[in-house]
């Protein structure tokens, strides 16, 4: 009788919900941010920078369906980049060295004024890419005057592309890709020291990665490109692309110390497989970069792809790759763990389990504590919204709803022991660990028990007791964000 008096109740509150969707979805308290963007969060733009400045605002550029123009938007939200209006900060001639096609932009600020990197092309010859760069030194970089583009001299002529620039430890470095004349691969990704925002020192310039695994070959004789530098845990992670613009587009990954010489090749390491693909509608995601949300701590992954697999005419010239944007996350080992593009339409993503096929939910809409969190079929409601914050390398995850934390009651360590709803206090018996399963599946495993959340009966019915378990890394043991 109880369980049909909960189903029930159930179906009651679930309805009440529907008609109180505002109120269901409340802020969070002061301090924390459900992140909530939109997605696709700008239409018809790829090879996404978004930079968050320190006056507040985002500030944006990205390669345009026609590649003839180089443009940048400001918001102070991401979620408002879409409405924002670009404004053209160079359009290509009618002829000379940049008449051809304009890709992939990216923005900076360095020494007081703002830059942006990218490359061109003559129009009798729209693959031979050349880098290029232009100033703008008004604090705005949507007002003011860009300087005319001048060349950034690499060391060799051929194709080039995908500029990107990060710090660490006082020294700026520039990333690109190139075609090598020691291969026949399409490019190779390679790194090296600026002397100024301008310049590179082409004699430090080293060859970081290039095509060796089979994922990055797919439709092409070799791609690696798009380098989107991030530097975090005392590490510098470089996330690039690979394989042929359509479906099979993908990301991988390398990383190094940030102590190393990041100019010896020795001192990087390839992750040999993707780190990020095609999934859940999402088709060949790939050459963005990282910011932060508004909160200005919790990381997120900028990307582009597509909403279908087969692109018309074809991969470049079909217009709708998107902008998108989702939280980037941090597994155990102090990597960054991307998961899964979320599915077209999807703002605050739940936590959906493998083998069920539902979402960890506040099952009983209870906000006391105690509360035991179950599965139930995935929905929009505020029960199944769950904030990721990363603290101390570990994750605290609330429930909007509730606005209570996922905890180990009791802090138990025994098999199958209770996972519920407590007042968010900072404790370990609220420290997730996220492990990395591969293709962009997690587990979760408590600080206090060192187990896992398990759908433990395998149960795949709305409902379905959660527990820990000994992690294990099977399908009761497996989720996703969306």
């Amino acid at each position: 009788m109880s369980s049909i008096l909960t189903r029930a109740r159930r179906r009651a509150v679930a309805a009440l919900a529907v008609a109180l969707t505002a109120a269901a979805l409340v802020p969070a308290p002061a301090g924390a941010q459900f992140i909530d963007v939109p997605n696709p969060l700008v239409q018809q733009r790829a090879d996404t920078a978004i930079y968050k400045h320190t006056d507040g605002y985002y500030y944006m550029t990205a390669s345009v369906p026609d590649y003839k123009r180089v443009e940048v938007r400001r918001s102070q939200t991401l979620a408002g980049l879409g409405a924002a209006t670009p404004v053209t900060a160079f359009t290509a001639p009618s002829s000379g060295d940049l008449s051809g096609w304009i890709w992939a932009p990216d923005i900076q600020y360095v020494d007081g004024a703002w830059y942006l990197y990218f490359s061109a092309s003559p129009s009798s010859a729209r693959f031979a890419q050349r880098l290029y760069w232009m100033r703008n030194t008004s604090a705005n970089p949507t007002t003011g005057t860009w300087s005319a583009p001048q060349r950034m001299t690499t060391g060799w002529e051929s194709f080039q592309l995908d500029p990107a620039s990060f710090t660490v430890n006082g020294t700026r470095y520039f990333s690109w890709a190139q075609d090598s004349p020691s291969t026949n691969y399409n490019s190779h990704m390679y790194l090296a020291r600026m002397t100024s925002p301008t310049t590179i020192d082409t004699a430090s310039a080293i060859e970081i990665a290039r095509p060796t695994h089979s994922w990055e070959m797919e439709g092409v004789a070799g791609v690696v490109e798009g380098p989107s530098p991030l530097v975090k845990n005392g590490k510098v992670f470089i996330a690039y692309s690979a394989s042929a613009t359509d479906s099979r587009y993908k990301m991988g990954l390398l990383s190094a110390s940030a102590s190393a010489n990041l100019l010896d090749p020795a001192s990087w390491t390839k992750k040999s497989t993707p780190v990020f693909q095609s999934a859940n509608g999402v088709y060949g995601p790939g050459h963005g970069s990282f910011t932060v949300a508004e909160d200005g701590v919790t990381d997120m992954l900028i990307f582009h792809a597509r909403d279908y697999e087969n692109p018309e005419p074809d991969a470049l010239t079909d217009p709708n790759r998107h902008t998108r944007a989702q939280q980037l996350y941090w597994s155990d080992t102090g990597d960054p763990f991307f998961g899964q593009p979320i599915a077209p339409g999807t703002g605050q993503p739940g936590i959906r389990g493998q083998y069920s096929d539902k979402c960890v939910d506040d099952y009983d809409w209870n906000t006391a504590n105690g509360a035991l969190v179950r599965l139930y079929t995935c929905n929009d409601y505020a029960v199944q919204k769950w904030e990721f914050s990363y603290v101390g390398g570990y994750y605290r995850i609330k429930n909007l709803h509730a606005a209570k934390c996922l905890d180990n009651l009791n802090g138990s360590t025994a098999l199958n022991a209770d996972v519920g709803l407590w007042t968010c206090n900072g404790g370990v018996n609220q420290d997730w660990s996220i492990l990395d399963r591969g293709n962009g599946w997690f587990s979760l495993r408590n600080r206090a028990s060192g187990l896992c959340l398990d759908n433990y009966e395998w149960n795949t019915a709305d409902g379905a007791r959660l527990s820990m378990y000994t992690c294990n890394g099977v399908g009761a043991q497996l989720w996703r964000r969306g």
